[in-house]
């Protein structure tokens, strides 16, 4: 069962890896260096080392895998490409146990030369890290032979997915007979990849927990309607849809899996049983940990300003405290928004917090620091490449080729952190808003609570008088 995807890459750093590589010998006025570098990001990230034992599952459709990235910006250049779109990064994923390396790596070659081999420059290479043999394709965008572009549409997924099965088939391998046609997001496709929140993550989890507590399908609408979601039992319409507060359209619950169609929420809320459950009638006493502070704690000064509002926000998401086991479905429907972003949030919270920045001018003044820091190293650097191009003894290249490295090593983490910076700036603002309408619906919620138990609390009195007139 071989799945396939492709995505089209710009000029992003998914990957930052820096290269030290002279940008004079292959420089194209048409990209800048961050196009350059989200071509070298998902090429070093395809022939990791680490992944396909030394690179030895790695091979260039019409191209030398040692020298893939400058053929291809000669054929960008060759035929005066402008195109904002660098390269392709796609894969053919196996299931876990089918097949051997050699035998996916040689799949994975014969699909590539099948889909691009006649027009287009590809790096084929097979990583061995997961249970799961996959193949990832580095796709030249521009064809070397007449200079067109490769289109990632639906007609072309489809062409690719069925060569992939064709080939399936002839090393007797499985094959999906049924595919959607649709591809995910690829922030989507990381996410779920790396085991991260996603929408439909933290949707299953809502409908496992109501599904849990539910008797009837009403039990099951109020549970959800508890969590933020409205789900429609419109018997005029096939499929039951789902909606989030905050969303812009519902989803159909089908979508969400095979245990979440129709007939099988219905089974699975018909398994639950009416018996009454026979718990202790004491839960044994918890043991409580006793901490002994020095001093006093009145004297300690909170955190406020950026750093205080990223720590509160990292505490609501349930990124703090660590190891804590986080309920993502009962999160407030504004925080849901973010699940997929927590790995931004919380470098930018370590940032703010390793360097102590409070106000947006202390992070405008960090950020102005790492602009200076980043202008002289590239003057270093530019100078270091003359020095190369001039030195004829192999100890001054090997010493310049050094201190280049070290360069881009302390390039690439000043630009990761102005790219921090920015995020901050970015984003303080809408935390803010978030944090207060969470507060104001807490408020309101709890004022809600308070009324409901009065109300309980004044109609249970057994000194009213009996309405009924008897005794």
């Amino acid at each position: 069962m071989a799945v396939c995807e492709i995505w089209d890459v710009r000029g992003r750093l998914d990957h930052p890896i820096d290269y030290a590589e002279n940008p004079e010998k292959t420089a194209n006025p048409k990209y800048t260096e961050a196009d350059l570098q989200a071509m070298v990001d998902v090429m070093e990230y395809a022939t990791n080392k680490d992944k396909t034992e030394q690179r030895f599952f790695v091979t260039g459709v019409n191209c030398d895998p040692t020298t893939a990235r400058d053929e291809m910006m000669i054929s960008k250049a060759q035929w005066n490409d402008t195109s904002e779109i660098v390269c392709y990064h796609g894969f053919q994923s196996f299931k876990s146990g089918e097949v051997t390396p050699e035998q996916a790596h040689e799949v994975g070659v014969r699909l590539a030369e099948r889909m691009w081999g006649d027009r287009f420059q590809v790096i084929v290479a097979t990583h061995l890290n997961t249970e799961c043999l996959h193949n990832h394709f580095v796709v030249n965008s521009v064809s070397f032979a007449d200079g067109k572009h490769y289109h990632d549409n639906k007609a072309n997924l489809r062409l690719l997915r069925q060569h992939s099965d064709e080939l399936c088939r002839e090393y007797a391998l499985s094959v999906i007979e049924h595919p959607s046609g649709k591809k995910k997001p690829y922030a989507l496709y990381q996410a779920e990849k790396q085991g991260r929140p996603t929408r439909d993550n933290v949707a299953r989890q809502a409908v496992d927990e109501a599904i849990a507590k539910s008797y009837t399908l009403k039990d099951f609408d109020r549970i959800m309607a508890e969590m933020g979601y409205r789900v429609s039992f419109d018997h005029n319409r096939k499929y039951r849809t789902i909606i989030g507060k905050g969303w812009q359209r519902p989803k159909r619950l089908y979508k969400l899996g095979e245990d979440y169609t129709n007939d099988r929420i219905t089974e699975r809320i018909s398994q639950n049983s009416y018996a009454v459950r026979l718990d202790r009638f004491t839960d044994p006493p918890k043991q409580v940990k006793v901490y002994r502070v020095k001093g006093s704690l009145s004297d300690i000064k909170k955190i406020g300003g950026l750093r205080g509002l990223y720590l509160h926000y990292c505490y609501k998401l349930g990124i703090l405290p660590k190891n804590k086991k986080q309920n993502y479905a009962r999160l407030h429907y504004l925080l849901k928004d973010d699940l997929m972003k927590m790995e931004a949030i919380a470098k930018e919270t370590r940032l703010l917090c390793r360097n102590h920045i409070d106000t947006a001018q202390q992070l405008l003044s960090y950020k102005g620091l790492l602009e200076t820091e980043m202008s002289a190293l590239l003057e270093k650097r530019k100078e270091l490449y003359s020095k190369s191009r001039s030195a004829k003894d192999e100890d001054t290249k090997s010493q310049v080729k050094a201190e280049l490295s070290d360069i881009s090593k302390r390039l690439s983490i000043l630009r990761k952190e102005v790219k921090l910076c920015e995020g901050i700036a970015a984003r303080s603002d809408t935390l803010k808003e978030k944090l207060a309408a969470i507060r104001a619906d807490e408020q309101e919620q709890q004022r809600k609570e308070l009324t409901k138990n009065e109300h309980r609390r004044r109609s249970g009195r057994t000194n009213r008088p009996n309405e009924l007139g008897g005794l």
